[in-house]
C-alpha cells in the first residue's frame, strides 16, 4: 500500500538519537537549547523559539501567554483539523470560525476583518496544506495574531519566511509533518521579548510560587531527531515541490482542478490537495485509489463547525471543499514508479 503520509527517518536521526540515548541526559538539556538557537535563526536574529511537546500545546502556551480565557474570543478557520479548536475551548475561550476563500482554501480575510470586535483577543491564520493565506492583510489589525504554520515550515510568501508575519507562531514537529522531532513535538516563534514568562509556564517544578503551569515540555532525545531532521527541510521541500510537478500535468488530463495559489507564494508543498469537478465523487475516488493499493484521503478529517453544530449553510466554501476535495500521497520517501502510479490513477478521474 503507497500511504498517504509516511515519516521521514534517516539514519543520522536514528544515530543522533541513540547518542542521547546513551548519555546522561534525556530530558530537558544542552540540545533543546542548540535546537531553539538553530530554529530561531534560519527565521532571522531577531527571533526566538522555544520547543515543547507538541503543535497543541505550543498553541496553548501562547494563548494562556497573552490571558486569553472565559468571555473572550479566538477567530480562526473552520477548515482545518481539531487541534488549534481543542486548546481554544481548554481555555474556555469562545471559538469564532469563519469560512475559506473558495480558490485558495485559506481563511476569508474578509470574513475575518468583519468578525474582529472587542471581545477579540486572538486571531489564529493557518496556512494550509503549506500554501499562504494572505496574512498581510492583518498588519494593520490591532490584534494579535498567531501563525498557524503546522504545515507550512520552509514556505515563503513574497520572500519572506510563512511564520515571519504574526506576532506568534506555531509549528508541529508530530510524525508525518514538514520534520517530525520523533512522532511529537512543537516549536513556539517570535520577535517579542520576554519570553521567560513563557518559560515559566512550561517548567513547572522548583517554583517558590504557585501559579497554574503544565509540563508542555519536549525532551532531548526529541529534539535531536528534530534538529538533524532540519539540516535537511530545504531539500524536503524540493523533493515534494519535484512530486507536485508530476502530480500538475496529470491533472490537466483528470475532472480535477487544484486550488489556487498566489503570484508571491513559494508553498512547502506538505499536502496536494485538488477539487473533484467532473461525475466521481469524493467516495468513488477513494475506492477506485484503494483497489491499485494507494491510500488517498479527505484534506481535513472534519470542519471545526461540524463539532459546534453551527449551520452548515454559514460555511459554504468550506463544506464544498469538505465534500469535494481530495489529498494525494506527496513526501520525500514517495518513490519515482509509485508517483508515476499516482499520476496514471488521477488521469482516471472523471
Amino acid at each position: 500500500m503507497i500511504r498517504h503520509s509516511r515519516p521521514t527517518i534517516r539514519k543520522k536521526d536514528l544515530e543522533s538519537a541513540l547518542k542521547v540515548m546513551i548519555s546522561d541526559n534525556l530530558a530537558t538539556g544542552d540540545i533543546i537549547k542548540e535546537f531553539e538557537k538553530t530554529f530561531a535563526n534560519y527565521f532571522g536574529k531577531s527571533f526566538s523559539a522555544i520547543f515543547v511537546s507538541s503543535g497543541t500545546s505550543a498553541l496553548e502556551i501562547i494563548l494562556r501567554y497573552l490571558n486569553i480565557g472565559e468571555g473572550d474570543e479566538v477567530i480562526m478557520s473552520s477548515f482545518l483539523n481539531a487541534s488549534p479548536l481543542q486548546a481554544v475551548v481548554n481555555l474556555k475561550a469562545k471559538p469564532i470560525l469563519i469560512d475559506i476563500d473558495e480558490d485558495s482554501f485559506q481563511i476569508s480575510m474578509d470574513n475575518v476583518i468583519e468578525a474582529i470586535n472587542e471581545k477579540t483577543k486572538a486571531i489564529i491564520v493557518s496556512h494550509m496544506f503549506g500554501n499562504c493565506a494572505l496574512i498581510d492583510e492583518l498588519a494593520d489589525i490591532k490584534v494579535p495574531v498567531i501563525e498557524d504554520t503546522s504545515h507550512s515550515l520552509g514556505g515563503k510568501y513574497r520572500d519572506t519566511l510563512l511564520g515571519s508575519f504574526g506576532d506568534f507562531a506555531y509549528f508541529s514537529f508530530s510524525a508525518t509533518r514538514m520534520i517530525t522531532s520523533g512522532g511529537a513535538g512543537g516549536m513556539i516563534l517570535t520577535k517579542k521579548k520576554g519570553m521567560d514568562a513563557i518559560r515559566d509556564i512550561i517548567y513547572y517544578d522548583k517554583k517558590e510560587n504557585f501559579i497554574l503551569r503544565f509540563n508542555y515540555c519536549a525532551t532531548d532525545l526529541q529534539a535531536s531527531i528534530g534538529m538533524e531532521e532540519f539540516k535537511h527541510i530545504e531539500r524536503m521541500i524540493e523533493v515534494r515541490k519535484d512530486i507536485a510537478s508530476f502530480y500538475d500535468s496529470a491533472i490537466l488530463e483528470s475532472k480535477l482542478s487544484k486550488f489556487s495559489m498566489h503570484d508571491s507564494e513559494e508553498p512547502s508543498y506538505y499536502r496536494y490537495v485538488c477539487m473533484l469537478n467532473g461525475e466521481m465523487n469524493i467516495y468513488d475516488t477513494i475506492s477506485m485509489f484503494e483497489r491499485h493499493k494507494v491510500e488517498v484521503a479527505k484534506p481535513i478529517f472534519k470542519p471545526l463547525h461540524q463539532y459546534l453544530n453551527l449551520p452548515k449553510e454559514d460555511f459554504p466554501n468550506t463544506e464544498k471543499a469538505y465534500l469535494n476535495s481530495i489529498s494525494l500521497p506527496i513526501y520525500p520517501t514517495l518513490q519515482k514508479n509509485e508517483a508515476d502510479l499516482i499520476c496514471k490513477l488521477i488521469k482516471q478521474i472523471r
